[in-house]
């Protein structure tokens, strides 16, 4: 599918046209078409070739034909004439939250400053403010503080679509791939994309992959390219009885590979990407399979999305490894928004969608009437709300569409409705979107309050990170940990894939401590309700078992544990 590839030309269009000074109406048709084309569940190449690109939501006329100059050619003209246009270093200046196209322009053209290096140097320096002035130079200041270093890495969603894109790629030439790496063991971010193959022909028709721009290393048993979006990736051709042990060996993570080396030497044998091998009898133990080599060093096969030496070695080898919670596992979402808030699509989309997945239930959360920008709901407006939802379950019998609210924590951690509104919910969820500049004390002062308000059921995405722009907030999240326990209250893996909050070091906190999980899509679209998958990689680096999940549960479960 060519969906997540016309996405990215979309985004960086948008981005490019705003560094430019375009017009602003101009900058946001861009961003909701690729918001639509990344949403689409139907190929958009395919859509393309029947003539139907301005069938697409938020597609006109004039993107329509730049997705035509793109498909037909593998360019854009437009594009390449903005990045001439735009200033070096704009674009990358404008990540940081603070700092729009008009300072991004005046710092790269007037100041030099063309990187998020020389952006902090100049704050720290004092240029910053001699450039913005004081309040705006301390904002940019703390807005760098808190993005994440390393930005180079891409978001989880975006390494698993490049990678499912290679994939298909090599598949369609008869080539079997196999994605390693940070991106096979989930992690939120991802640097390079790592592929490992058999097929000796591979490295030949990864040369001539469209979106390469660049070969740096080129041999029979390895390719390194860097493509059109900066991303390096790393093809590895490997013989069949060396497979399992490259594929083990390039996953990682460095630790674990370290742990299972120590096991191998303590057997006096040695173990690589080559094979598990005895060095005194010159012979390969193991190799060709992972399993093979984990059970020759006695223990278990252990997931990928574990294998971070937290552990799971000791696991492995008592036979004690969780039974890792999978997708499939799910029996509602407890997360999502229709067009009532936020949301692009109409309830009742939402809804259908949710029940082709094969839910028994969903809980339609949109925002609470405190979240202006979000259109958030009256009580008048939920009880309109409430009588569709009445109809549609009416209809939709056996599924249950819950009514549920994704409620403001305001600054004083006090909700917008009453508790005897909040009985009428069958799921109230708690958000902290505002305030996020207050303490860490007044933070969790406000967490904790929310999590011992008897009207609610979750804590959505307790820190309210968003990945690579902005750290979550700093709670004390041993003691929001335990008040959830002490209520019995769940706490959210929200699936969005900026923000996979909460993160798996602190949900497997949170399992320790007996505290249950929701793993949701905070879908505001039909394509979004995907992003379970990306809660779900999160929940199993976290050992999360189906036992540990909410939504896993029934629907009486769920609603019994609600009440």
């Amino acid at each position: 599918m060519k969906n997540y590839e016309v996405a990215e030309l979309l985004e960086r269009l948008s981005r490019l046209s705003e560094a430019a000074g375009e017009d602003r109406f101009k900058v946001i048709a861009y961003r909701r078409a690729s918001t639509s084309v990344r949403n689409l569940e139907e190929d958009i190449e395919e859509v393309w070739k029947r003539g139907g690109l301005e069938d697409v939501k938020y597609i006109g006329s004039g993107i329509a034909k730049k997705i035509d100059e793109y498909l037909s050619t593998g360019r854009l003209g437009m594009m390449e004439e903005l990045e001439k246009k735009v200033p070096a270093g704009s674009m990358e200046l404008m990540r940081v939250p603070g700092v729009g196209p008009k300072t991004a322009y005046k710092l790269s053209t007037r100041y030099g400053i063309r990187s998020l290096q020389a952006l902090k140097e100049a704050s720290s320096s004092g240029r910053l403010a001699e450039a913005v002035g004081q309040v705006v130079s301390k904002r940019i200041a703390e807005d760098l503080q808190k993005m994440k270093t390393g930005s180079s890495r891409m978001l989880l969603v975006e390494a698993f679509y490049l990678g499912a894109q290679l994939v298909a790629y090599f598949g369609e030439r008869g080539i079997d791939v196999q994605p390693a790496g940070s991106l096979r063991r989930g992690s939120p971010t991802v640097g390079d994309i790592d592929l490992l193959t058999t097929d000796p022909k591979a490295a030949g028709v990864f040369a001539n992959y469209p979106l390469v721009d660049r070969v740096s290393e080129r041999g029979p048993t390895k390719v390194s390219a860097f493509l059109k979006t900066g991303t390096q990736v790393d093809l590895r051709v490997v013989k069949d009885a060396e497979y399992g042990a490259a594929l083990l060996y390039f996953t990682g993570s460095k630790q674990h590979n370290i742990e299972l080396r120590s096991l191998a030497i303590d057997r006096g044998w040695k173990l690589n990407e080559y094979g598990l091998m005895d060095p005194k009898a010159s012979r390969l133990l193991a190799g060709r399979t992972e399993q093979e080599v984990y059970a020759k060093l006695g223990l278990e096969y252990i997931p990928p999305e574990l294998r971070e030496a937290r552990g799971e070695i000791e696991a492995a080898r008592e036979g004690k490894l969780p039974h890792l919670v999978r997708e499939g596992d799910l029996r509602g979402d407890l997360h999502m928004h229709s067009v009532w808030s936020d949301g692009k699509e109409d309830l009742e989309r939402m809804v259908a969608a949710a029940k082709a997945r094969g839910y028994e239930y969903v809980a339609i959360t949109d925002h609470s009437v405190s979240v202006g920008v979000a259109n958030g709901l009256t009580e008048e407006r939920f009880e309109r709300q409430w009588r569709l939802v009445d109809e549609l379950n009416e209809r939709l019998k056996p599924f249950r569409i819950l009514k549920g609210v994704e409620a403001e924590v305001r600054a004083d951690g006090s909700l917008d409705f009453s508790r005897e509104f909040f009985d009428r919910f069958d799921i109230v969820g708690a958000s902290i979107h505002q305030g996020h500049r207050q303490t860490p004390e007044k933070l969790t002062e406000r967490a904790l309050k929310v999590l011992n308000h008897p009207g609610v059921d979750i804590l959505y995405h307790p820190t309210n990170r968003l990945l690579g722009r902005r750290e979550g907030h700093a709670l004390d999240l041993p003691k929001v940990i335990r008040a959830a326990k002490d209520n019995g209250k769940i706490l959210e893996i929200d699936g969005s894939p900026t923000r996979l909050d909460l993160d798996d070091v602190w949900s497997r906190r949170a399992r320790d401590e007996g505290v249950k999980l929701s793993v949701d899509s905070d879908a505001h679209s039909v394509g979004e309700l995907e992003n379970v998958r990306f809660g779900i990689s999160v929940a199993r680096r976290a050992w999360l078992e189906p036992s540990d999940v909410a939504n896993a549960m029934s629907l009486r479960g769920i609603l019994k544990m609600a009440s």
